[in-house]
């Protein structure tokens, strides 16, 4: 195994100081449930130049909404029931603007005793999955019928649905695949908390690895459940296994200042790499970034573990696409999106002060930012492959608490109520 020191390097960009936080790892499915606060900006007026169809739709207070394939569904307190009782309303994305500024008739309503709060909504195999909150440590799930909204199950933990149809759930004690007609439980292995690390390639979990505390780790399929490779990871007899992150076909440890890389089958080591204050390691494109302690990265080769270059001054790596990276600064009234070029980390574009809405592995990557003038929010999408900004639209009505698909945006309104766009051309 092959040891790499990485020394204390410190070219990166413009001089800027560490920054004592640093992201989250690219690509993980549970990064669609957290959002970037909203920044206070300025922005010269754009006019809007595609197309769109856009309704209102009431809301009260407490109430959330979400996009997903091809609906928006509103989750508000029910009036006149118990509390931690909730109505969910699905409605079609609009094909046209209503001409008499109705709002449009939900496709169908239901009521759930549901404590806690809504924070994700994603269409699964023949099951719409809501992700609830709640007194245990990951919340609790509940599948309601696509076509009727009627409940067909629910189960603590949180769910995990790929391309291929498989539902895994998670809670504190175990990870167990679940038929998403019934909820009943296929095959299920205990697990310790915030044990799990999933490979996902292109929407598909394709293996899953457990990691305990004492250092072993296990490679699972994730259709059957069944064991694949198991090994004693621990170092010199070290009690803490570190940090473990899984991507492509690796598992990275970091712990005291050197990453480790294992390959998948088998669980042997392939290399390793001295970075100093090492936090955790995420995917940057072709690359992987080491993240530190106190802001900065480092950009590893990840068959070597070479060293390819080094940044400081960046909160981190959300995105990796075409030899580009989207990175995230520190800036004078918030955060500024940049995209660098993967093979030398130099900065090739400044895309702005944005918020970020949650996206998926491959999507649009929407965001909003106050207008300059006149109230409401400027919608953009940043383009980390051609490497700029470009302005959406401009919703005069919009304050925050914005959700965007691929054809969609839904914004909180001024007066409270929701509205949905619709772009087209």
């Amino acid at each position: 195994m092959t040891l790499i020191d990485l020394g204390e390097l410190r070219d990166g960009p413009d001089g800027e100081a560490p920054l004592p936080r640093s992201p989250r790892a690219v690509g993980r499915p549970l990064r669609v449930a957290l959002v970037l606060a909203l920044l206070v900006a300025t922005l010269a007026g754009a006019a809007p130049t595609p197309e769109r169809v856009s309704v209102v739709v009431p809301a009260r207070v407490g109430s959330e909404a979400f996009l997903d394939g091809g609906r928006f569904y509103v989750v508000e307190p029910a009036e006149g029931e118990p509390g931690g009782t909730v109505e969910v309303r699905a409605y079609a994305l609009p094909a046209r603007t209503p001409a008499d500024g109705r709002a449009p008739a939900p496709l169908w309503r239901a009521r759930l005793l549901a404590p806690g709060r809504f924070w994700q909504v994603q269409t699964g195999p023949g099951v719409v999955l809501f992700s609830v909150t709640g007194d245990q440590s990951l919340g609790q799930t509940i599948a309601l019928d696509p076509a009727t909204g009627r409940e067909r199950w629910r189960q603590a933990g949180y769910h995990w649905a790929d391309v291929a149809g498989t539902l895994l759930m998670q809670d504190a004690a175990a990870l167990r695949s679940v038929d998403p007609a019934s909820g009943r439980a296929l095959w299920s292995v205990p697990t310790p908390p915030e044990g799990v690390r999933f490979g996902v390639r292109d929407g598909l979990v394709e293996r899953f690895v457990l990691v305990t505390a004492d250092g072993r780790a296990e490679v699972r399929d994730p259709r059957s459940g069944d064991l694949l490779h198991a090994a004693d990871l621990r170092l010199d007899g070290q009690p803490s296994f570190g940090q473990p992150t899984v991507i492509d076909d690796l598992l990275l440890v970091a712990r005291a200042g050197v990453v480790t890389a294992y390959g998948l089958d088998g669980l042997r080591p392939r290399w390793a790499a001295r970075v100093p204050l090492v936090e955790h390691v995420v995917d940057c494109g072709e690359l992987l970034c080491a993240a530190g302690q106190t802001g900065g990265f480092r950009a590893l080769d990840p068959t070597t573990g070479a060293l390819r270059w080094t940044a400081e001054g960046w909160l981190g790596v959300l995105s990796g696409r075409d030899g580009r990276l989207l990175a995230l600064a520190p800036g004078s009234t918030g955060e500024r999106f940049s995209v660098l070029d993967a093979a030398t980390g130099r900065q090739v574009a400044d895309l702005g002060t944005w918020q970020l809405m949650p996206w998926q592995d491959g999507g649009r990557l929407l965001a909003v930012r106050p207008a300059a003038s006149g109230g409401g929010l400027v919608v953009g999408e940043l383009d980390v492959v051609a490497g700029r900004s470009r302005v959406v639209d401009l919703l005069r009505d919009a304050s925050g608490d914005c959700r965007g698909g691929t054809e969609a945006v839904l914004c909180r309104l001024r007066t409270g109520e929701y509205g949905v766009w619709r772009f087209e051309g």
